[in-house]
């Protein structure tokens, strides 16, 4: 079964044993975008619409050539009424039934391959839509520690513990924290904005706990040689080498038959036949086909060695997507499990010293500073770690990490 019929069985059967009364998370819910994109979407739509075009042309590789009649009419009284018909050479139709077969072929490999492309699309908004909400909630989470420390600098002033430019400086960051929400806020929208031209109206991807990178890069590999538009450049190395074949064919002859009646001068009808054959084999003819056959064989030729250079790539790409995802998820790992726990309380404490009169406030500025960045980098490092995922993902040509190995 091709890849294209494969994914529509597959959005099919998804779309269909997907509960409805629990919404899907993290991987299942970008599952259940794509294989409803793959229904809906206009670029899907439009992908099938161009199988079905190709599909539908194979007729007219086993037309003939339409017959031809004439009338004529001299002055002497005659009247002539002709009908001819030009039959192909036995093997002629045949080759051109090829010809159109393989186009068939290579345009169900282009058509997975828009689809491919469009999965990839869809993982790619999905994550960075994730992001943009995920840097709001590390900007709020400022926003208020920074409300609080101001009304705490303000009840100190009150007191005579802090100066009026420290409770000014205060305020001003709490200002600074919510205008960076906002900004961030308008970028969740753009986000989101993109991820539903995809998706359609529905809620922001909820993320579940990132999966370690057990994959391995052979199987990928091995994968990646199925790739749709390799397969696309394959085919097309079909369709010219069936060319060349046809032209081949075309050296030999075709049959052309007629048949006349008449009215002879005197009014006595009359009749006629005719048999006739075209010489595409003669010297002064014989160089149309025998050039365009010499032509599609080395276009063929030239088709296989772009497929075999796209597949060069594809494992590239491969080891550079993998070799980028396990670096994110190191630095991920890293971050989650001492950075940011650790900044957390050396800013806890930090607090809770100042509140003592032992620390300075402009301290606590620079701390909660590290600590929004460090989270902010934190979000971005696990976006990078899903990105750089669906890019392999998609660079093996598969759809899921179910199909690693099978």
């Amino acid at each position: 079964m091709s890849s294209l019929n494969l994914g529509l069985v597959l959005a099919w059967r998804v779309a269909a044993a997907l509960p409805s009364d629990a919404p899907p998370t993290g991987e299942e819910q970008i599952q259940r975008w794509i294989q409803t994109a793959k229904l809906q979407h206009p670029q899907a739509l439009a992908a099938r619409a161009d199988l079905e075009a190709a599909q539908a042309e194979t007729q007219s590789a086993k037309a003939w050539m339409p017959p031809s009649t004439q009338v004529q009419y001299q002055s002497d009284g005659r009247v002539d009424l002709s009908v001819s018909q030009m039959i192909p050479w036995p093997g002629k139709v045949d080759k051109q039934m090829g010809i159109r077969g393989a186009k068939v072929e290579m345009t169900r490999a282009d058509s997975a391959e828009q689809l491919r492309k469009m999965s990839l699309a869809i993982r790619e908004a999905a994550w960075m839509e994730w992001m943009a909400y995920e840097k709001i909630k590390v900007s709020v989470e400022q926003e208020t520690l920074a409300v609080r420390l101001a009304d705490a600098v303000r009840r100190t002033q009150a007191q005579g513990m802090s100066t009026a430019s420290e409770s000014w400086l205060a305020q001003a960051k709490g200002h600074q924290a919510r205008l960076e929400t906002e900004r961030l806020r308008a970028e969740a929208r753009s986000a989101t904005a993109m991820r539903e031209s995809w998706t359609g109206l529905d809620n922001p991807l909820v993320a579940l706990k990132a999966e370690p990178p057990q994959w391995k890069d052979s199987l990928l590999m091995l994968a990646a040689t199925h790739r749709p538009d390799i397969e696309s450049m394959s085919k097309e190395a079909l369709i010219q080498q069936a060319m060349s074949e046809a032209m081949k064919v075309n050296l030999r002859p075709d049959i052309m038959v007629g048949a006349m009646v008449m009215r002879m001068e005197t009014g006595m009808p009359g009749w006629g036949v005719m048999a006739g054959l075209t010489l595409p084999f003669v010297p002064w003819a014989r160089g149309m086909a025998t050039g365009e056959a010499a032509g599609a064989h080395s276009r063929s030729r030239s088709s296989q060695s772009r497929a075999a250079a796209m597949n060069r790539m594809a494992q590239a790409e491969i080891a550079d997507h993998s070799a980028k995802a396990k670096s994110a998820w190191t630095t991920l790992v890293e971050l989650e499990s001492s950075v940011v726990p650790g900044q957390d309380r050396a800013l806890a404490d930090a607090r809770s010293r100042y509140a003592q009169g032992r620390e300075m406030l402009t301290m606590i500025f620079s701390m909660q500073d590290m600590v929004r960045m460090t989270a902010m980098e934190a979000v971005m490092r696990r976006t990078e770690y899903e990105l750089e995922r669906a890019r392999l993902l998609a660079a093996a040509g598969l759809e899921s990490w179910e199909q690693v190995g099978k």
